[in-house]
């Protein structure tokens, strides 16, 4: 990925951070209470926590944070797809991924184990699980779910670089939106009462987690990107266009369905169509943006690329430290609007720091080892 190409997406950067903002807030205004006492999460580590109910209706939507996400890696890993070998593009995720959430993990790990919430062996499962993003939880930290969702999308591009598709794109596009449109219509028909017994099954999983996790009911969101990135590109427009819309309706179902299982929906009330509006315009002002290069130029460059070294950490720091650093400002008198606030911003300066500071020495350090194991030649046979 060139660093000019880089420059006329950074509008992407900053709809990143946004969405990262988003899911701390989730966390820190809603979950932080609204949680189940016995999840053993961020309400565990808060200790004591403070009520919001009057920010129910727009902090219990931030979970919708992840799905822009998703839609984002479907844009960016396939734009840092192009031209590379499956091992240099293994390396390349492996060294982005795997430093922070190695540190981060840690981090959570020793935060849920002074604040008493599992007992040691408990802790060093979900400790293993969350360091080798197993896919079956729970892990220290629920955010792991999404870097496993992930995780098997740079798995399937992986696959297509290796069998030299991911110039061809397209007619992998097109497969994977008629699965879509297919799905979500048995999905829609199965609520209807249309297909018996087994769509009544069918609509009720399709927000469980084994269909998130292996992208069943969430790979439209990443198709969305890839989409976009097409059609960014100027590669076949108009079937990209069409792709791209296939698959926005599709996520909106697939968006519809998630926000209904949500605790803001099951547990307080609220309609799940909030979050079907705020992921559609979210992801259509974003997409506008990125056709259009807005940000591509000017002073607009280096905040954008700040935002984007700043969002990974700060999506991993944000639940279990944040909320420990939130449970501290309740303790020490803090007015609990300012401990949010004060909490917020200890985590986004946490974030930034290692970001600046640590993650890319680990990730040059990684970088090293794995290029070193994978380019080290065969050892030659010995003759008898």
């Amino acid at each position: 990925m060139t660093g000019g190409r880089t420059r006329e997406v950074s509008s992407l950067d900053v709809m990143r951070l946004l969405a990262a903002q988003a899911v701390m807030f989730y966390h820190l205004v809603f979950l932080s209470w609204a949680e189940s006492a016995g999840s053993h999460g961020i309400r565990a580590v808060v200790g004591n926590p403070m009520a919001f109910p009057q920010a129910v209706a727009w902090a219990s939507v931030g979970w919708v944070g992840v799905q822009i996400f998703f839609v984002i890696s479907g844009f960016v890993i396939l734009m840092s797809a192009q031209n590379k070998s499956a091992s240099d593009f293994l390396i390349g995720r492996v060294t982005r991924i795997a430093p922070a959430l190695w540190f981060f993990t840690v981090l959570s790990a020793a935060i849920v184990l002074a604040c008493s919430v599992l007992p040691l062996g408990e802790l060093s499962v979900r400790f293993l699980r969350s360091m080798v993003l197993f896919p079956v939880g729970p892990w220290v930290d629920g955010a792991v779910w999404t870097l496993v969702a992930e995780a098997v999308f740079y798995a399937a591009v992986f696959v297509l670089i290796r069998m030299d598709m991911i110039g061809r794109i397209t007619p992998v596009l097109v497969a994977v939106t008629l699965f879509n449109v297919l799905f979500w219509a048995a999905v829609l028909a199965g609520e209807a009462g249309i297909l018996g017994e087994a769509g009544h099954r069918l609509a009720g999983a399709a927000s469980s987690y084994k269909l998130r996790v292996t992208l069943i009911s969430t790979n439209c969101y990443f198709a969305v990107g890839a989409s976009l990135y097409q059609i960014f590109m100027r590669r076949n427009v108009p079937v990209h266009a069409a792709l791209f819309g296939l698959n926005f309706l599709a996520a909106l179902v697939s968006t519809f369905y998630a926000a209904r299982s949500s605790v803001g929906v099951a547990q307080f009330g609220q309609t799940p169509l909030v979050a079907v509006g705020v992921w559609g315009v979210a992801t259509l002002v974003m997409s506008g943006c990125v056709l259009r290069r807005i940000g591509s130029k000017g002073s607009f460059v280096p905040f954008a690329t700040m935002a984007g070294l700043l969002t990974y950490p700060l999506y991993l720091i944000n639940q279990i430290t944040g909320g420990f650093l939130l449970g501290l400002g309740y303790r020490s008198g803090l007015a609990p609007v300012l401990a949010v606030i004060v909490a917020a911003g200890l985590c986004t300066v946490f974030a930034g720091l290692f970001a600046l500071l640590i993650e890319r020495r680990l990730q040059a350090g990684l970088s090293k080892i794995l290029k070193h194991q994978f380019r080290r030649p065969a050892p030659a046979l010995q003759e008898a």
